[in-house]
């Protein structure tokens, strides 16, 4: 990858489809040059939203895929495929493009909340502090106290101050309820109302293109948004945070009653993918589907990619937790023999232990490859189906463990139906990775009496809630399960082979960028406190 070595947190551009990154583009232009005050909030928003999930997409599909041991690498044909992360040394380099590239994108929607007329074009800005919000939150989570309140000023502060981290995340929920207000406000003239093809997540999840449902949408989104912050503060003990954060609580009571107060289908972004050229193509399959549409080869990132051992085993029931039961998203999220003659028999589903060496005998055609989910292409024909799908943004089934979690962790203020919105979640994840309604009724009654699986057999509702979470969000939205895994310590998962520590980073260091350009602001916690409940730990864990 491109790495980019600048004042990132400095910088305020908007950037265009003219990459070479898997999943950032090049930033060619200054802040200051004359061409970014004539840029609008009209022209910005696409941008802001198709950058950013490239990231999401690409980089942290990776990161989270096998953190959560869901991945391993194909050791049978590439000398050490992942090797950092079954190291899981989480030094300056480890992922640092997610840092990077995060903040990149962030300052698209901050130019857009910035831009000398805002108050013109309040539906653009509403949308830039919702994503904003989505997006810094995960920054948050990953990294605990970051750049927030002198950040994205371009070259007026190349070297903004560390916000502490429960501070960003008050900011951010103002942000939020900032957005609620401008969603209902009208814009300023004809010429500053926001066309819908100017909103590709918006395009790509409402099949209703009227101004009505677009308020409905983004007010849905702001409320999904918050109750997702306010759920990763459920165990939070600072008496501050608790102060602000009961009373937010309080003022979404009224909202949980009625599931039509928050995302009620899949969040999907689509800008106009086609299999056409490389940056056109869904960021997913260009990276990770398995026909490379350039070319007509096997593509590298899908052939460097197995299953792991821990995941096939658990999907096809050899595990003491799914004893017996075969998961029916199976075949979407891998294939048996994928590098071979592909099968979805449950016999033909042979996973890689993570870290782990060849086995005598045994070829790269012998395992497990991603699946039929937007990665296994059996012709070009069906490779550009893929690459033109929307992307994922955000699930259904997630917004629903959510609700389920926020029923578990608040339930004098939260009104779900935590059972209800549990069955319902694990049930759109079926939907959304493919797989029938009636598979996803058949996998429901299989594991009823199955403790760490089901709701009613679960004295833990967290346990089952993240489990169906984890396979849920395999492929999708991995990082997600993982900050989730550090609050929660669930799905209880292997370590890899030759892991330098006994336990995964609990957050993650601050990316070498920060280290060479904000040198005097950035924390300088150890690697080892990576791994350790202190300081420096993401603030909702203490």
């Amino acid at each position: 990858m491109k790495k980019i070595l600048i004042p990132i947190l400095g910088m305020t551009t908007l950037l265009f489809f003219n990459s070479c990154s898997d999943d950032f583009l090049d930033v060619n232009k200054n802040v200051n040059e004359a061409y970014t005050n004539q840029v609008t909030p009209k022209d910005r928003l696409g941008a802001a939203e198709s950058v950013i999930f490239r990231t999401q997409a690409n980089t942290m599909n990776r990161f989270g895929n096998l953190m959560m041991n869901a991945w391993a690498g194909n050791i049978y044909y590439y000398a050490s495929p992942y090797g950092d992360e079954f190291r899981m040394r989480a030094d300056s380099q480890f992922y640092s493009n997610i840092w990077d590239n995060l903040y990149l994108g962030l300052a698209n929607f901050q130019s857009i909340i910035d831009a000398p007329d805002a108050a013109k074009y309040p539906h653009h800005v509403a949308v830039a502090k919702i994503m904003k919000a989505y997006y810094m939150q995960t920054i948050v989570d990953l990294y605990n106290d970051a750049p927030y309140s002198e950040a994205f000023k371009g070259q007026a502060n190349k070297n903004p101050k560390y916000d502490k981290a429960k501070d960003i995340y008050k900011s951010l929920m103002a942000e939020l309820n900032q957005a609620r207000t401008l969603i209902q406000q009208t814009p300023d003239g004809a010429i500053y109302t926001l066309a819908f093809n100017e909103d590709p997540i918006f395009q790509g999840s409402s099949a209703t293109q009227d101004l009505a449902s677009w308020r409905t949408f983004w007010t849905q989104m702001a409320n999904t948004v918050k109750l997702k912050m306010l759920v990763r503060l459920s165990k939070c003990t600072d008496a501050e945070v608790l102060a602000w954060r009961n009373a937010e609580l309080q003022s979404m009571a009224s909202l949980t009653g009625n599931l039509a107060n928050f995302i009620n289908a899949d969040v999907k972004i689509q800008p106009g993918y086609t299999g056409a050229t490389t940056d056109q193509r869904n960021p997913f399959y260009n990276t990770y589907g398995r026909i490379d549409i350039s070319s007509g080869e096997i593509a590298a990132g899908f052939r460097q990619t197995f299953a792991s051992e821990h995941i096939i085993n658990t999907l096809t029931g050899q595990t003491p937790l799914t004893s017996g039961v075969v998961d029916g998203r199976l075949p979407r999220l891998f294939v048996g023999q994928g590098m071979g003659s592909a099968t979805t028999s449950v016999a033909g589903y042979v996973g890689q232990v993570q870290g782990g060496s060849k086995e005598e005998g045994m070829t790269e055609g012998d395992f497990a490859t991603l699946g039929l989910f937007m990665s296994f292409a059996q012709s070009s024909t069906q490779a550009n189906t893929f690459a033109a799908l929307p992307g994922l943004v955000l699930t259904l089934g997630e917004v629903r463990f959510l609700q389920a979690e926020a029923s578990v962790v608040y339930p004098t203020t939260m009104a779900f139906n935590g059972q209800t919105s549990f069955n319902d979640g694990v049930t759109q994840s079926f939907l959304t990775l493919g797989a029938s309604a009636a598979s996803a009724t058949s996998y429901l009654n299989n594991i009823a009496a199955k403790p760490g699986l089901s709701w009613n057999a679960t004295a833990n509702k967290i346990e089952a809630i993240q489990y169906q979470k984890w396979i849920g969000l395999t492929n999708i939205n991995p990082t997600e399960t993982y900050i989730s895994y550090t609050k929660t310590g669930f799905p209880q998962l292997p370590m890899p082979l030759g892991s330098y520590y006994p336990s995964r980073p609990k957050r993650l260091m601050y990316a070498q960028s920060e280290y060479i350009s904000n040198t005097a602001n950035v924390p300088n916690p150890s690697i080892d406190e990576m791994y350790s409940v202190n300081a420096y730990s993401p603030f909702w864990l203490k």
